[in-house]
């Protein structure tokens, strides 16, 4: 029997750790969704790794392919230091200081349960909320369009939401389009560039969660927006997650969304 590695029994635990948060999370309600089944499927991959790699690499070595084992190195390297790389980006680059001044708030989407909010985006139109009752002359983008399982658009949903609560219907502009992240801003700022008081070097209040923060702030600034995070926290036993799901968005967004 091959000698196990301190990496390999690393991979073995990370791996049932793994496994075992997307088992937590769906007992709890978490639902099936790609944020739930990441952990589990890298989970399922690390702990093949450290309980068959040696082998694999044994096998390799012994038929002569010695490319496709340095193949493989590198690409693990690869992986790990981007991943370490982009989540401490987002754990790090959340929350902005307040501007003295400024005009527009965007709220981002989230997810609906039928026509209601769902508690991620209760909390991120909450907080949009009290932003604007404590600033009079401030104006919201609620930006989400209709995806499955959805019987309205998220915009509208969190429109009817703030009327709800007292916001004039003329503070709210409604961006009911969107289907992503990049979206979310190239269609905001379309409803934008209509304001006559509108100016893109000016600050935008953004509201999402504290693990979508990062990427948002830079598809913001893509499409124009001077961005400033106002973040939503994201209970514990869902961070695991969302901030593993986050990454491949990010990788993504990097690659694709311009």
């Amino acid at each position: 029997m091959l000698k196990k590695s301190w990496f390999s029994w690393l991979c073995i635990l990370l791996g049932i750790v793994g496994i075992l948060d997307t088992a937590i999370v769906v007992a709890l309600k978490g639902g099936l969704n790609l944020g739930t089944l990441l952990p589990a499927g890298v989970g399922g991959v690390l702990l093949l790794w450290g309980i068959f790699g040696n082998r694999l690499k044994r096998t390799l070595m012994k038929y002569g392919f010695h490319r496709l084992r340095l193949i493989l190195r590198w690409g693990i390297i690869l992986f790990l230091s981007s991943f370490l790389i982009i989540e401490g980006l987002l754990l790090w680059n959340t929350e902005d200081p307040m501007p003295e001044r400024v005009e527009y708030l965007i709220v981002l989407g989230a997810g609906l349960n039928g026509e209601q909010l769902s508690w991620t985006l209760w909390e991120r139109v909450e907080k949009g909320r009290k932003l604007l009752e404590a600033n009079p002359h401030l104006k919201v983008v609620v930006s989400g369009g209709q995806g499955p399982g959805e019987l309205i658009p998220e915009a509208e949903a969190m429109g009817r939401y703030l009327k709800e609560q007292g916001i004039d219907s003329e503070r709210i502009l409604i961006e009911d389009r969107s289907t992503s992240t990049m979206e979310n801003f190239r269609y905001s700022r379309t409803l934008l560039d209509g304001e006559e008081d509108f100016n893109p070097a000016n600050p935008v209040l953004v509201i999402t969660s504290d693990f979508h923060m990062f990427r948002s702030k830079i598809l913001a600034e893509r499409n124009g927006i001077n961005p400033v995070g106002v973040p939503c926290y994201t209970p514990w036993y869902i961070r695991p997650n969302v901030y593993l799901r986050e990454y491949f968005a990010m990788v993504k967004s990097v690659i694709f969304d311009w």
